[in-house]
């Protein structure tokens, strides 16, 4: 396989840019007389013009040479052996170039479904491209000598705005059904079209996602929504018919909550704009509210049992597909149980107002208007009340429960 050769200024890339811990590792390497490039997201974003967040590394260098040339590495994973070496400000991941051939070595184990579930097999560089799974993600950059070597078409990819896979969408799918949300995910971060052959993969296998692991489809979701994304990707998860697939529970969601949820998601995505702190809890209570609302009657009156059902059976099922740390699932119920506290003002009212998830359930309280109509009085009083100084929640309580009495 022949690579295309680019100059670092032919792609008009920004040195200034690059991770000195990332660019030190690679001299390092190549002072050993290792290969050793920058691969991924990191030279995807500088070739785009983008930041990048993270650098990836990949060399011919096996993790243990690895380990030893640099005190301040660790070695993780089972599935996937890889380097983290760790430096103050940084972790810079480092991988070992794969082969993918050889299955019956036992550092490759693939399936009787075609799934890959282990691939330590060490190869070449050649090799090691056919492993990768999206042409954007495979492109090769050495900082040393400036050149970025290109095996599948990824930089024309690139300028096309395509997200491709390398080889067969179908098989590609079939050994890791995790890259569906992988595609999901890139095509809503860059904006880019997906190949219909992918499309088309996607359609016939999309049901296999529900036998991956939860805690990788949990890591998916969140890097797929709280990245500055969320609408866009939200939109192309209901387009390929993957939102009710993820989350069964709710059923015709983009006919009864699509505005709740588009409404949610440009919120979210203007948080990561202005830079402000985003709560896992706060994305699932979202994601899975729906449900909540659907059995409990809260907008109504309200069926206590029910609604303390219905909680409890959300987040029972929504567990086996994604699992969402107990750290999160505390907030999410916290933040639903509030939303009673909304609909029951007295005494109480002014502690409910000091205390720790007020912020984050009355923010949820002003999510809901998109669904039910019958909240702008709520929220309207609300709103002053959270502001207003002590005397002056005295006299708006005071006030609430004469209104109250004189309609009684």
């Amino acid at each position: 396989m022949k690579p295309e050769i680019f100059n670092a200024k032919q792609l008009k890339l920004k040195g200034s840019t690059l991770s000195k811990n990332a660019l030190s590792i690679i001299s390092k390497l190549k002072s050993k007389k290792f290969k050793a490039y920058i691969v991924g997201g990191g030279i995807r974003d500088l070739i785009e013009g983008r930041k990048p967040k993270d650098f990836d590394i990949v060399t011919d260098c096996e993790p243990r040479e690895i380990r030893k040339i640099f005190k301040n590495s660790r070695i993780i994973g089972r599935r996937f052996k890889l380097v983290h070496i760790v430096f103050p400000n940084e972790i810079v991941e480092v991988t070992t170039f794969r082969s993918g051939q050889d299955t019956d070595s036992d550092s490759i184990q693939i399936n009787d479904k075609g799934r890959i579930i282990r691939d330590n097999k060490w190869g070449t560089q050649e090799e090691d491209v056919v492993r990768r799974d999206l042409t954007i993600n495979s492109i090769y950059y050495d900082p040393i000598s400036d050149e970025i070597v290109d095996y599948t078409g990824g930089v024309k990819d690139l300028k096309i705005k395509k997200i491709r896979f390398i080889g067969d969408a179908e098989k590609r799918i079939i050994e890791d059904p995790v890259r569906i949300l992988r595609v999901i995910r890139f095509a809503a971060k860059l904006n880019f079209e997906i190949e219909p052959s992918i499309k088309k993969a996607i359609t016939k296998h999309k049901n296999q996602l529900l036998d991956m692991s939860s805690a990788r489809i949990y890591e998916e979701i969140i890097k797929m929504f709280l990245s500055g994304h969320a609408l866009k990707a939200y939109q192309l998860l209901q387009k390929n018919h993957l939102f009710d697939l993820l989350f069964p529970h709710i059923l015709n969601s983009k006919d009864n909550f699509n505005d709740f949820y588009e409404n949610a998601f440009k919120e979210t995505d203007q948080r990561v704009l202005e830079n402000k702190k985003l709560n896992v809890g706060f994305l699932f209570a979202i994601l899975l509210w729906p449900k909540v609302y659907l059995k409990s009657g809260i907008s109504n009156r309200i069926n206590y049992k029910n609604f303390y059902r219905a909680i409890a059976t959300v987040m029972q099922k929504q567990q086996n597909i994604t699992a969402v740390p107990r750290r999160y699932t505390s907030f999410i119920r916290d933040v639903w149980m509030n939303q009673i506290r909304f609909n029951k003002v007295g005494k109480k009212s002014i502690n409910f107002s000091n205390s720790i998830r007020f912020r984050a359930s009355y923010d949820f309280l002003l999510l809901r208007k998109s669904v039910e109509t019958n909240l702008d009085a709520s929220i309207n009083w609300w709103t002053e009340f959270k502001t207003a100084n002590y005397d002056k929640k005295v006299r708006l309580l005071n006030d609430y429960k004469k209104r109250v009495n004189g309609k009684s």
